[in-house]
């Protein structure tokens, strides 16, 4: 026998605490009363003494009654014999009988109809349903019982009860002559029950007799395996009791069944009416003139197909045959946790696991019991099931920790407790569910990690537990980054150390050929693609001599694996190479800088061949279109990347090459990688490549406009225009756009129409809107004869665009005069379509009203200028039934030109608060253009600097490059005196658009910006160093100056530095930055207030508040630099949850190098504890050792001189996680009565400087 286990951890109380919400006290009882005790000891009294009065129910009974020796006791005293073809070793390994210590079971669902099937199958059916007779006493067969002389159990209960009667004690027993015998009750029979007959046998029989008695008492009384209670039983019972479990288990399971015969039994139990019942489902789709209808019939088809030598093939199997492998326990929770709750012992070894287990504060506790159960496991493969697969499921927390806290169970205990059910029941049991799962994360990992740490095989392991989390995240939608498993894996993997890291590495490398084959099967290939560019772009951090080697082997095999996936999607292979926002997020940098672009371009060295694979004669010309839009997306995404001129020419090339070439067409057979035809991912990809295009050389895209004109629908032209950013390129897209004349050649469908209709209405292409008006007719004429309800709703559809386009017509004739539009747009009418549709019909008039409420709507915009509050009434009117965006923004303007048309900036606020409560479920780039420029105005117009800068900052570059978003922007920054960040914003968009001179949208704003520029060049050290010459043009200086702006940071510094190391650079910012933070106190003060419903406090509440003030000054301030706090919504979050740049902060350089570490909390004493764990985190998420590390404090405290002296003494005195002291004193470097800044140095692989700001905000 083992010793006990104790475990100390101070996360083992957190984490019961979260999962169970109860304080950690083992107690399994309830309050029994003194009749119930009487009961079970009366019964134990009986079953100790009595004799079953029918044969056991054990493998030789059966077989007896199987093989027709013998026959069972019925109620007319005669005796039944069972008539079979089936032997015992047939059905027990066929999963309907099993015989767990030594009692029949019966493992079979009878189906709803038997005439159909075979005769073999009922033969089955028949035996298993007379089995079942005989056990529960149905059909007049006599149920397993005991029995005992009435003058005997008279006698043992009076010596025990005295003068009480039989039928008080034993209110359900009954008297057959001089005999009395107790009927089975399961609801009956409880663990007290069992707890008083475990006590009574050990009165009479040995330990090992007593087991053995016991068993059988439980099994006919009970038709269960009820455990005892332990609180009840005295030191040596249970010690007696746990042994003969230990036996038992040894001994029974030792030489049980499969796994796969387990899987039989459970799935007859519930499932085995699907096997055997063929059921068909027949389609009938009708191709004729009322097409498209469809009818489904489902019927049990008489096909007698299925004999009881065909069911084995039948059952889907878990894969593997190690219980506790992660792929067969998806397969077990594919068939629902109750496929493992029928196991009959189950419940017993569950109730001593769960007395041998438990946890006290920091210590987690196992007794020899669950040790020893362990070890067993090993060799037992049904001990393994129930261990771990059925207890699991059944949210044993406390016995999962202990597997947790066990090196050889610990991958076994994370796959449960990470697994959705388990995340589903702790993040349902608490209101503050994002704050609690972050909790539950962190606890969890770090406990997993401290538990493998120095074990063997560390790679395969974390390898096979990160492929498992990885397959739950969703990578298929869109918003996995959401999904809680995602954030369990990146707060993994982003915990590992440098040697972790690259033992996963070695591992995947090794074991990528082995997982390739069942993931491309299982459509599990994205967990390969995470993984493997994660630690591609994890490994560049790693130290060491060894590094160059394995990123160089890394990826070399990640770029195989993709251009292997390529070439066998033409080969005819299925491969997962589906465009989307998966694989653009994922750091192809990290492969570009070790490889380059070469390996890429060279996928496509035989690009004229590939028109051979896409025909649709090619049976596989779906997977080759899609590979082919995948590879473009990948190019795309390279572009972003550092790579040198001539690779960003061949890449530019390449992209518009396969638009040109594969893109769009008319030949008949041909498929096109852009056809109307596919997906939504595809209209994804076009607006990528719409945005692509503002990237390339204008000869490049002068090359592809010629070559492409003729063949991009009009619906694709027009996303290229909304995503188009350049002057001059806009011109020319709106210049092929309105040279369309004649749309029926181009053979658009309905869809396209639609999408092309939508685009000109908005682009006031009312000519070109009437054109696709006319080209749909003659469509929708062919449809109005029929009489499928889809398509008749869609020709209503379009009667409505027609009427929408009659009132934009009449709109830009008399916009000019609004009241003369109003009277003519009374006499436009939405009349029913000549279809066969009924008038009452939901989506007629649904289609109506909206037809009404658009018509209100362009009389609204018709009406805000020259009548806003009318204007307003309308709107308000429309979005208190529509909740229509469109309606909020036309709301929004109108309530903007009412404000400013009474003077009541107040308006103007409260106009804007709705708005962007209105939007706030929309992304940030999915807002209009219009919409963005609206909101910024709004802001500037009230001042909102801080809100405006948020905005901006959440906005994407091509959005920020839009002349309409950029303006109110710049005009806000020039107002408040931030010039040179409105210049470099304007420099940015001269880059893009040439010659901006003749644009007289902008001179306001460059006349503002004039006027703001100071006479002085040498205001900034920029222009310091470019001014050098006074001979410089203005040209050259603008060159000089992009050159400057575009050089690393710590060139950057040097340039314009004046000596300054990079270190005191930043220290001089941020504490410039922290004076001015000062000076906005009483401002944040206020919006404090606000935040607080109106509440006046002088306090600083919410110190995320004071970071986004704090950051976006930094970000403003040195934008011109390049650097500011990055964000990683690339890759995921950081560890601690929160959003890196906000709280847990990494100041880092355009091209994502990171720089500097900044670290934020508040302080209303010395509280040492929150100091310590602020400083102690540091190393968690800075494996580069970065320098220095900003620690500013927002203070708010009466004294606060004399909590700088005490920071400083309490911090000296302290060691850091991660780091070796080196100079265990902070020298102070600047002090003021509301400002302190101190400075010491701390070791971990070089010397890293901190600097502590003090900020006096009260």
């Amino acid at each position: 026998m083992m010793n006990k286990m104790n475990n100390y951890s101070p996360n083992w109380y957190l984490l019961h605490k979260l999962l169970v919400d109860e304080t950690p006290v083992f107690t399994r009882d309830r309050l029994w009363t003194y009749k119930e005790h009487q009961h079970a000891r009366a019964l134990a009294i009986y079953l100790a003494h009595a004799t079953l009065a029918t044969p056991v129910l054990n493998k030789t009974t059966i077989a007896e009654l199987l093989s027709g020796s013998r026959g069972w006791p019925c109620k007319d005293g005669k005796h039944h014999f069972i008539q079979t073809n089936c032997s015992l070793d047939f059905l027990e390994d066929a999963g309907f009988l099993s015989f767990y210590a030594d009692w029949c079971s019966v493992h079979c669902q009878h189906p709803w109809q038997t005439e159909v099937l075979d005769d073999s199958i009922i033969d089955i059916l028949n035996t298993a349903e007379q089995l079942k007779q005989i056990r529960l006493g149905l059909n007049d067969f006599i149920e397993p019982h005991f029995c005992i002389n009435v003058n005997e159990l008279t006698a043992l209960l009076s010596e025990e009860f005295g003068n009480v009667s039989l039928e008080t004690l034993l209110p359900l027993c009954t008297r057959i002559n001089d005999a009395v015998s107790v009927a089975p009750e399961t609801s009956k029979f409880t663990p007290l029950h069992s707890t008083y007959l475990w006590q009574t046998l050990l009165e009479k029989y040995p330990a090992k007799e007593a087991f053995r008695r016991w068993m059988l008492c439980i099994q006919v009384q009970g038709r269960a395996i009820v455990p005892v209670l332990f609180s009840l039983l005295e030191k040596k019972q249970e010690e007696m009791f746990f042994e003969e479990i230990e036996r038992l288990l040894s001994s029974e399971l030792s030489s049980s069944y499969s796994l796969k015969t387990i899987f039989k039994q459970v799935t007859n139990s519930q499932y085995f009416r699907q096997l055997v019942e063929s059921r068909t489902i027949q389609f009938n789709v009708s191709l004729n003139e009322d097409m498209p209808e469809s009818v489904m019939k489902s019927g049990i088809s008489a096909t007698g197909n299925i004999t009881a030598q065909d069911l084995d093939a039948l059952y889907m199997y878990p894969a593997g045959d190690d219980p506790d492998e992660m792929e067969a326990f998806e397969k077990w929770e594919q068939f629902g946790y109750e496929l493992g709750l029928s196991m009959p012992l189950t419940w017993l070894i569950q109730e001593c696991l769960i007395h041998s287990i438990y946890i006290d504060r920091r210590c987690l506790r196992g007794s020899s019991f669950s040790l020893n159960l362990l070890v067993m496991a090993k060799n037992n493969l049904v001990l393994r099931h129930i261990l771990f697969n059925i207890l699991p499921q059944r949210f044993n927390w406390t016995y999962m920790l202990f597997l947790l806290s066990r090196a050889d169970t610990c991958d076994t205990a994370l796959v449960h407790l990470i697994s959705r059910g388990t995340l589903h029941s702790l993040l349902s049991s608490y209101s503050g569910a994002a704050g609690i799962e972050k909790t539950y994360r962190e606890a969890l990992l770090k406990e997993y990690l401290r538990t493998i740490e120095g074990c063997d095989a560390n790679g395969q392991r974390l390898l096979k537990i990160a492929y498992h989390i990885a397959d739950l995240c969703g990578f298929y939608n869109d918003n996995y980054i959401d999904s809680p498993e995602y954030r369990i894996l990146t707060c993994l993997l982003q915990r590992l150390d440098d040697a972790s890291v690259l033992q996963l590495v070695s591992s995947f490398i090794k074991q990528l050929e082995e997982q390739l084959p069942r993931r491309v099967l299982r459509l599990k290939e994205r967990s390969i693609y995470y993984i493997g560019f994660w630690l591609a772009e994890r490994i560049e951090k790693v130290e060491g001599n060894h590094k160059q080697k394995v990123q160089q082997e890394l990826c070399t095999c990640l770029y195989t694996f993709y251009q292997t996936a390529f070439e066998e999607c033409f080969s005819g292979k299925r491969r997962d190479l589906e465009p989307g926002a998966f694989f653009a997020s994922l750091p192809w940098a990290s492969l570009i800088a070790v490889k380059g672009a070469s390996p890429l371009l060279s996928m496509s060295v035989r690009i004229l061949d590939w028109k051979d694979s896409l025909t649709y004669e090619n049976k596989n010309w779906s997977a080759v279109a899609s590979a082919i839009r995948h590879y473009m997306q990948t190019l795309m995404c390279v572009v972003k990347c550092k790579i040198d001129v001539i690779e960003h020419k061949r890449v530019w090339r390449k992209v518009t090459e396969i638009v040109c070439s594969y893109g769009f067409g008319k030949q008949e057979g041909r498929v096109y990688i852009f056809d109307r035809y596919i997906t939504d991912n595809t209209r994804d990809l076009w607006v990528a490549f719409s945005v692509f295009l503002n990237s390339i050389p204008d000869d490049l895209y002068v090359d592809f406009i010629e070559q492409c004109k003729e063949r991009i629908p009009v619906s694709s032209l027009y996303i290229m225009l909304d995503h188009c950013h350049i002057l001059a390129r806009e011109q020319v897209l709106q210049d092929i756009i309105l040279a369309r004349r004649d749309l029926d050649k181009e053979n658009l469908g309905l869809n396209d129409l639609e999408l092309a209709f939508i685009s000109a209405c908005d682009n006031n292409h009312l000519k070109l809107a009437w054109g696709v008006l006319q080209a749909a007719k003659p469509i929708l004429s062919r449809l109005r004869s029929m009489k499928n309800i889809d398509l008749l709703e869609r020709i209503c559809r379009w009667e409505g665009y027609a009427y929408k386009y009659e009132h934009l017509r009449l709109f830009m004739e008399l916009k000019d005069n609004p009241d003369e539009y109003i009277r003519a747009s009374k006499l436009i009418s939405f009349k029913k379509p000549d279809i066969d549709l009924s008038e009452n019909n939901i989506h007629f008039k649904n289609l109506s009203y909206e037809c009404d409420q658009f018509s209100r709507y362009i009389c609204a915009i018709a009406l805000y200028k020259s009548d806003p509050e009318k204007s307003v009434s309308i709107m308000e009117s429309l979005c208190r039934t529509s909740k229509s965006l469109h309606h909020s923004f036309a709301l929004f303007v109108a309530r903007i030109e009412y404000g400013e048309k009474v003077g009541d900036l107040s308006l103007l606020s409260l106009a804007l608060d709705k708005f962007l409560i209105s939007i706030k479920e929309t992304k940030p780039q999915d807002i209009g253009t219009q919409w963005a420029s609206q909101i910024l105005d709004a802001m500037r117009k009230l001042n909102f600097q801080h809100q405006a800068d948020i905005f901006w900052r959440k906005l994407t570059p091509e959005q920020r490059n839009t002349k309409e978003i950029m303006l109110p922007y710049c005009l806000a920054l020039v107002e408040r005196n931030e010039v040179w960040a409105a210049q470099q914003i304007i420099d940015n968009y001269r880059k893009l658009n040439a010659d901006i001179g003749d644009d007289t949208s902008l001179m306001p704003l460059l006349e503002k910006l004039n006027k703001a520029l100071p006479e002085e060049p040498v205001v900034t050290g920029i222009f310091r160093a470019m001014v050098e010459s006074q001979k410089n043009s203005t040209f050259q200086l603008a060159k000089q100056y992009g050159l400057i702006v575009s050089r690393k940071f710590n060139e950057y510094v040097k340039i314009i530095g004046n000596g300054q190391t990079t270190e005191i650079f930043l220290k001089d910012v941020v504490i410039s930055i922290g004076r001015e933070l000062l000076m906005r106190k009483k401002n944040l003060q206020l919006q404090a207030s606000r935040r607080a419903k109106g509440t006046i406090t002088s306090q600083i509440t919410n110190e995320d508040l004071i970071n986004d003030w704090f950051t976006s000054l930094f970000d403003m301030r040195m934008s011109e630099a390049g650097i500011g706090f990055g964000d990683q919504k690339r890759m995921g979050r950081s560890a601690s949850g929160q959003s890196i740049g906000e709280i847990d902060g990494v100041i880092k350089h355009s091209d994502n190098t990171r720089i500097a570490i900044f670290e934020a909390f508040r302080l209303f004493s010395l509280e040492k504890r929150t100091i310590s764990g602020h400083l102690d985190k540091i190393s968690s998420y800075d494996n580069e050792g970065l320098s220095p590390v900003f620690i500013i404090v927002y203070c708010d405290i009466d004294d606060f001189t004399q909590l700088t002296k005490d920071y400083k003494k309490y911090v000296s005195d302290i060691s850091y996680a991660g780091f070796t002291d080196k100079k265990k004193r902070v020298e102070t470097v600047e002090i003021t009565d509301q400002l302190w800044l101190g400075k010491e140095v701390r070791y971990r692989v070089k010397d890293i400087v901190f600097y502590h700001l003090l900020l006096n905000m009260r």
